[in-house]
């Protein structure tokens, strides 16, 4: 693999509901988050775990390479359809890596690459995260993108500056539940998101919160921020027939049934969004992209 030298900062995102324009922050000093040399073996080796997770079918193993909002859907796709084939493990092709300054745990890093997996090449934005001195790096953020997100912020040294999340989270989870366009420019999922059919069930777009865990973020060379995050979704569907739900859906509830567990008129499911999104120095924040998965249907 070839790693460019890039360096940002990842770092732990407040929450405010207003874009503003703000004095810029002090650049951080000190050690980056991880060395040149120690970033080539990182992600090998996390190549590598996540790869014998792949074809192991086991969450415990999966545990040692994921963390955070992505847990939960790769726990869930494992604990649902259980292991993958070999071809779909991946490699890793052209990484750039973006290294915070940071002299205390958790620590974080940035990344894009081109992701390789069953003969295909696709662009994909990860964040990871080391907890302690003697935890591994896992993966806490992984989307496929298409485009070229906003450009990244640098100091003298070339690390990136740390940003507020400038409560992307939040006015997109408003959005979502309540149609409060007044933060958030949603793109074309999100919008489709609210009045989404479940088969012949009732339920409306749910609730939204942030998470699971913190979001990250990145100042840009406007001054805006480029921010990942997580968002949870719990929808109650009710009065329907099974046989009309979407596929994934069924999934689930054939495996609760083999657990002994199922749904009498009354369907909760929870789902985990992955999302990229911008928040600009003033105005509306915009969603960039995401990822939706389920990870219980009771």
């Amino acid at each position: 693999m070839a790693l460019a030298t890039v360096a940002a900062v990842l770092l732990n995102a407040c929450s405010s509901d207003e874009a503003s324009d703000t004095a810029p922050s002090p650049e951080p000093t000190g050690a980056p988050a991880v060395g040149v040399d120690e970033s080539f073996r990182v992600l090998s080796e996390w190549t590598d775990r996540h790869n014998d997770a792949i074809t192991s079918g086991d969450v415990r193993v999966w545990r040692e390479a994921v963390t955070g909002a992505l847990e939960a859907p790769v726990s869930a796709r494992v604990r649902v359809y259980g292991e993958l084939p070999a071809s779909a493990r991946i490699s890793l092709a052209n990484p750039v890596l973006y290294v915070p300054r940071q002299s205390r745990y958790p620590k974080w890093f940035g990344m894009a690459a081109l992701e390789r997996s069953t003969g295909k090449d696709q662009q994909v934005l990860g964040v990871f995260v080391k907890t302690d001195a003697k935890a591994r790096w896992r993966a806490a953020h992984w989307l496929t993108f298409q485009g070229a997100p906003p450009d990244i912020a640098s100091d003298r040294q070339g690390y990136a500056i740390s940003a507020p999340d400038r409560g992307l989270p939040s006015v997109h989870a408003r959005y979502l539940a309540d149609g409060d366009e007044s933060g958030v420019v949603p793109d074309a999922y999100s919008a489709d998101a609210r009045t989404k059919r479940y088969g012949d069930w009732t339920g409306g777009p749910g609730k939204f919160t942030p998470g699971t865990g913190p979001s990250y973020a990145l100042r840009t060379k406007d001054g805006g921020s480029l921010v990942w995050y997580g968002l949870k979704q719990e929808i109650t569907l009710t009065g329907g027939d099974a046989s009309t739900l979407p596929a994934e859906l069924r999934d689930h509830l054939a495996k609760a049934a083999e657990e002994g567990e199922k749904p009498a008129g009354t369907l909760r499911t929870t789902w985990q969004w992955l999302v990229i999104g911008y928040a600009p120095p003033s105005g509306k924040r915009r969603v960039l992209g995401e990822s939706v998965s389920l990870v219980s249907a009771r």
